[in-house]
């Protein structure tokens, strides 16, 4: 089977180029402010990539703090 590489455009229609979601819509404004920024507020474990909330008076979720046997 011989297959060669072809833009998403060519096979059906418009270039994907032609409109930016990120471009600036006319008229339009930035939104309001939602409060001050309060930090990451997620667990520190695993080099801070842990995405659970952390525990009350901790740095740490539930699943870590009882890993670590504080909990």
């Amino acid at each position: 089977m011989n297959q060669t590489a072809k833009l998403a455009h060519t096979l059906y229609g418009e270039p994907t180029t032609k409109h930016s979601r990120l471009a600036h819509a006319e008229g339009a404004r930035l939104a309001a402010p939602s409060g001050p920024y309060i930090g990451r507020n997620r667990c520190i474990a695993k080099d801070d990539t842990c995405e659970g909330p952390k525990a009350r008076g901790t740095d740490f979720c539930i699943g870590h703090l009882r890993n670590r046997g504080e909990a």
